[in-house]
């Protein structure tokens, strides 16, 4: 607007000066006013262009501080995330390096543990391969326990068939003695088998007068009855023990007591067993057990007179059991 005025003023005085100067200085001053017009209205697009440029710039600077007030808000923002971040980082980066001291701590502790393991391991491997080793001997111990047991049950097998037989024939034998002295029983005379053996009992009133050791001949009859079948069984062992009860005996010779009596008895049933010429005198053999083996109570006459007896215990031979029973040992 300055410049329009300039203008004008200028054009003015020109038109003053025109009426006082020539056409020619009067033609120079209108091609001015015209440049001058023309310039006028350059400036004036250009002032217009300049106006509407303003007012763009200012949309734009209202956009720029619009976006720069969003960018500082943004950046508030931003910061306060930053900062949240930074105190999650801290946060994480405590618990990471809490979680790596007890990560390294459990590591440490489980190579600990694993070498505890390690070592418990190759302990029982050890013991494993002991037990291996002690299970091969035992399994050696039992193959040949299990042929020693084997080996056994043969022999046991032949025992059994041996105390059978044994068996058999001290039956044999105690029916043979009952019937050849079938006549005696009720004087004095019983036959049982006891342990294996089998027991003939003659009490004294069948053999023996009081305080003698002379056979009278009843006692003998019986006596030649039972050496018949004794006779014909040689494998039978004989033992004759004498008994007394406990009334003592009073000697003037060199028998004392009851105990030398018993024995001179039982040594008289031996003399008669041995006139029947089947039966070998190895077969026998004479003992004097005195009162000290007594059948029942010296109390009484009846006890008394059962203690008075002579045993003939007849034993089958043994010899084949004992070598297998040794052989078993």
């Amino acid at each position: 607007m300055r410049i329009t005025k300039s203008l004008l003023a200028v054009a003015a005085g020109s038109l003053i000066l025109s009426s006082c100067v020539s056409s020619k200085v009067h033609q120079e001053l209108q091609d001015k006013y015209d440049a001058l017009a023309a310039a006028n209205e350059n400036l004036l697009q250009e002032n217009e262009e300049c106006s509407a440029d303003l007012t763009e710039a200012r949309a734009l600077l209202d956009r720029c501080v619009d976006a720069r007030d969003e960018l500082i808000q943004d950046t508030v923002n931003q910061n306060m995330a930053i900062r949240k971040l930074r105190r999650s980082y801290e946060d994480l980066n405590k618990n990471y390096e809490f979680l790596l001291d007890n990560n390294n701590t459990m590591l440490a502790n489980n190579a600990r543990e694993n070498r505890a393991l390690l070592d418990r391991l190759e302990a029982l491997q050890d013991q494993l391969e002991d037990k291996e080793d002690s299970l091969r001997i035992e399994q050696e111990s039992l193959s040949t326990l299990r042929s020693m047991l084997e080996a056994r049950e043969a022999r046991v097998n032949e025992l059994e068939g041996v105390i059978a037989r044994q068996d058999s024939i001290v039956n044999y034998v105690q029916q043979r003695v009952s019937d050849a002295l079938l006549g005696f029983e009720g004087k004095g005379l019983t036959v049982e088998m006891k342990n294996g053996q089998v027991y003939v009992s003659l009490e004294n009133r069948l053999l023996f007068a009081s305080g003698s050791w002379t056979v009278q001949q009843e006692g003998q009859n019986a006596l030649n009855q039972l050496a018949s079948v004794l006779a014909d069984n040689p494998d039978i062992k004989i033992m004759v023990e004498g008994h007394t009860d406990d009334d003592a005996y009073r000697g003037n010779g060199q028998v004392r007591d009851n105990w030398d009596l018993s024995v001179m008895r039982s040594t008289s049933v031996v003399k008669i067993l041995l006139n029947n010429e089947g039966i070998a005198p190895q077969r026998i053999t004479a003992a004097g057990r005195g009162e000290y083996l007594p059948l029942a109570s010296n109390e009484t006459a009846e006890g008394k007179a059962k203690n008075r007896r002579i045993e003939v215990i007849l034993t089958p031979d043994l010899s084949e059991l004992m070598e297998l029973v040794g052989s078993m040992k």
